[in-house]
């Protein structure tokens, strides 16, 4: 007889509280994010999705200016501040890409400190990157998201580059790149695509 996971008979076994989340082992932390309470397991990418994940990373890191002070992390939990109603309140992301004001060591990321975002599309993820993400991250009030898009053979194809509209708090789509991100906020940045696809 086939042993069911908790979840097929107790849906319920799939929530998960702030408090319950921190007192996991941190190699099971890194596997989830969480959504208005729900767990979600997150699959690794693959090799080239990591790669342009961290060269895109690397590239708005060289860029930033010394003032005002920022950051950048990858795969990093990235706590949502604005609750849905109906919803337990607890969510998180670990966005491919984020940039963010400085804040101290001793507290969590969130979404308030985020400047701009970037998901890497990968197969499987699409919907989640383009229709998911894109509107949890406009109701969180992040001004840029990044959408990078590879080709058949995992080479960066195009970003879309999507700004808030404050009034709808909604993304419009601001931009297609093709073979070079240019922007202009939080700060100016050039990046060439062939500099994501190296190696």
């Amino acid at each position: 007889m086939t042993t069911l996971p908790a979840w097929a008979s107790d849906p319920g076994a799939l929530l998960i509280t702030e408090e319950g989340y921190d007192v996991l082992p941190e190699d099971v932390q890194r596997q989830i994010e969480v959504v208005d309470g729900h767990v979600i397991f997150c699959r690794s990418g693959s090799f080239q999705h990591n790669n342009v994940a961290r060269r895109l990373a690397n590239s708005v890191e060289q860029a930033r200016p010394a003032e005002p002070c920022t950051g950048v992390v990858t795969d990093f939990e990235m706590h949502y501040v604005r609750s849905r109603p109906g919803s337990p309140g607890f969510s998180f992301r670990r966005p491919d890409v984020a940039l963010h004001r400085c804040i101290d060591e001793d507290r969590k990321l969130t979404t308030a400190d985020v400047l701009l975002v970037a998901e890497v599309v990968s197969p499987g993820s699409e919907y989640t990157d383009t229709v998911d993400k894109r509107a949890e991250y406009a109701h969180e009030g992040i001004p840029i998201y990044l959408v990078v898009h590879l080709d058949a053979e995992r080479r960066v194809k195009i970003i879309q580059e999507y700004r808030l509209d404050w009034a709808s708090q909604s993304y419009r789509l601001a931009e297609t790149h093709q073979d070079v991100l240019r922007l202009s906020e939080p700060f100016s940045i050039e990046i060439f695509f062939s500099a994501l696809d190296v190696g």
